[in-house]
């Protein structure tokens, strides 16, 4: 039902032209000795995806450039010891296309497996996001995600997404994430359901820092405008849940952060407009293969 109801959410939108945990540092933040993250270029769109082939260890900033409603979803992965580019494209496209709960929850737990998940920016179109991310040397993979799901991204062929290799290299000092106006937290409640907590503020193109502290399942954060202020968390969950009805937000002004591994961190910065946003998840939980947000997992704000 969660694959049915985001692909028939984001195709509307289209249509209307709109793992294991690493030993990574965390950002340096607030060290005036060492210098802002390093900044990499990256393009996604209908035609092309460029991105630099290089980087240095610490904290990066991936400054993504959507240019079609089919792309803006990128992050940035480190394959586990013995895994190949090639197993890790074919697993993450059975994540995205199974169906069956025992399917999902077991193609999520070999993704997890795979690789471990760093963040990204997720965007509409014909917007730029920025989205740091901490980096440890070694071989890591760029790639569009929207690439690896049916019926909501371009629909290339097994083994033609965008997907591109990164090398981290320890070289230089490395660098600082951008000091956050606010920190957004997913994780568990005392029960065990899913939950998300804001500390500080969502400020229009200022750093939001997003953590994964869940015990064991990965997270992202996706930032919808809810237009109507009679919507509530419970008309939002309900959705995620299957239940019918029109869209309680606007899929067509998506924001926020790729998919992240427990225990680690994203600072985004985001084009945003003032007004109320749903900070909500797609991901499957490991324990029913709904989305989490269909679980809980939900959190309104506002945006002066």
């Amino acid at each position: 039902m969660e694959q049915w109801t985001r692909r028939a959410a984001l195709t509307a939108v289209t249509a209307a032209g709109a793992a294991a945990l690493i030993g990574a540092a965390p950002p340096q933040r607030g060290r005036r000795d060492v210098p802002s993250a390093p900044v990499l270029e990256i393009g996604t769109g209908e035609d092309a995806f460029t991105a630099p082939a290089r980087t240095v260890a610490g904290a990066v900033t991936l400054r993504v450039r959507n240019t079609s409603p089919r792309t803006g979803t990128v992050g940035v992965v480190r394959l586990h010891p013995g895994v190949t580019e090639e197993q890790f494209r074919t697993r993450l496209r059975a994540l995205f296309t199974a169906e069956a709960p025992a399917d999902v929850i077991h193609a999520s737990r070999v993704m997890m497996a795979t690789a471990t998940q760093l963040g990204g920016a997720s965007h509409h179109s014909g917007i730029v996001a920025d989205a740091t991310v901490t980096l440890a040397p070694g071989r890591h993979l760029l790639l569009e995600y929207l690439d690896f799901m049916p019926g909501i991204g371009r629909g290339p062929a097994p083994g033609a997404e965008y997907v591109r290799p990164l090398t981290v290299t320890a070289d230089g000092p490395g660098g600082r994430a951008p000091v956050p106006c606010g920190t957004l937290t997913a994780h568990e409640s005392a029960d065990g359901a899913p939950r998300f907590t804001l500390r500080g503020r969502v400020l229009a193109d200022q750093p939001l820092r997003f953590v994964n502290a869940m015990r064991e399942q990965v997270a992202e954060a996706r930032l919808y405008p809810v237009t109507d202020d009679a919507v509530t968390e419970a008309d939002i969950v309900a959705f995620f849940a299957g239940e019918p009805g029109p869209p309680p937000v606007d899929f067509s002004g998506a924001l926020g952060a790729t998919p992240l591994t427990p225990g680690h961190e994203v600072v985004l910065r985001m084009p945003m407009r003032s007004g109320r946003y749903a900070v909500v998840s797609w991901v499957r939980a490991l324990v029913d293969a709904r989305p989490l947000t269909a679980g809980g997992q939900i959190l309104l704000t506002r945006v002066p």
